[in-house]
């Protein structure tokens, strides 16, 4: 009975010291970019008309740009960022994006969070290989669409009758030449993200090879 009860206190231990090390070598989660993360959120969620943009500034809050959203933010701390807390408010107290906009995601918010966490940093080096070998609606263009789009294109009421939050309503502007050409900011179509920078290329790339293939449903 003793020699089972040593064992055991063994192979617990043994398995603390490997946990120990595993956890010594995770790597940590990249940092999290201002360019391609925040700004697009922030400038499709909060700078539409009536809300905090450059010409009405409702609050004295300026979203359109990093010097607007930054006097919002404490820098290293979240929990005290007017950012991160008008974003957690429970709907109807003053939560932002207002109704009928769609509330931020957990994921959204918990990207916010991490940011400001981080030090609210613009000038972090983003830059990674653009892979535009596999691009999928599911895997690549859904997600940019959220991150860039949905904020004002989505919803019960998306601006300008203008629907991008699933395959069936991005396809048709797909197939007309007006996803490419608004976000390439093309003569004769409307620059979106309005309000904002032009994606980034690598995701502007991204959906010039999904909208080459056919717009697929993959």
């Amino acid at each position: 009975m003793q020699r089972h009860f040593l064992l055991s206190v063994g192979f617990l231990i043994m398995g603390i010291l490997i946990f120990s090390q595993c956890t010594k070598n995770h790597l940590p989660e990249p940092p999290i970019c201002y360019q391609t993360d925040i700004e697009p959120l922030i400038v499709s969620n909060c700078t539409q008309s009536g809300c905090h943009n450059s010409s009405e500034q409702v609050a004295g809050y300026d979203f359109s740009s990093y010097t607007g959203i930054i006097k919002a933010v404490n820098a290293g701390n979240y929990k005290k960022s007017l950012l991160y807390k008008v974003l957690v408010i429970p709907a109807g107290n003053g939560r932002m994006p207002q109704s009928p906009a769609e509330p931020f995601s957990d994921y959204q918010i918990s990207l916010v969070a991490r940011w400001i966490e981080e030090g609210a940093i613009q000038s972090l080096d983003c830059q990674s290989a653009c892979d535009t070998t596999t691009v999928g609606y599911n895997g690549t263009i859904a997600p940019i669409m959220t991150t860039y789009c949905t904020g004002c294109h989505g919803g019960s009421q998306p601006q300008g009758n203008i629907d991008l939050a699933s395959w069936a309503t991005v396809k048709p502007h797909a197939q007309s030449g007006s996803l490419v050409g608004s976000v390439r900011h093309a003569n004769g179509y409307v620059a979106m993200p309005q309000n904002g920078s032009m994606l980034p290329e690598c995701s502007i790339r991204q959906i010039e090879k999904w909208v080459a293939d056919g717009a697929p449903n993959n």
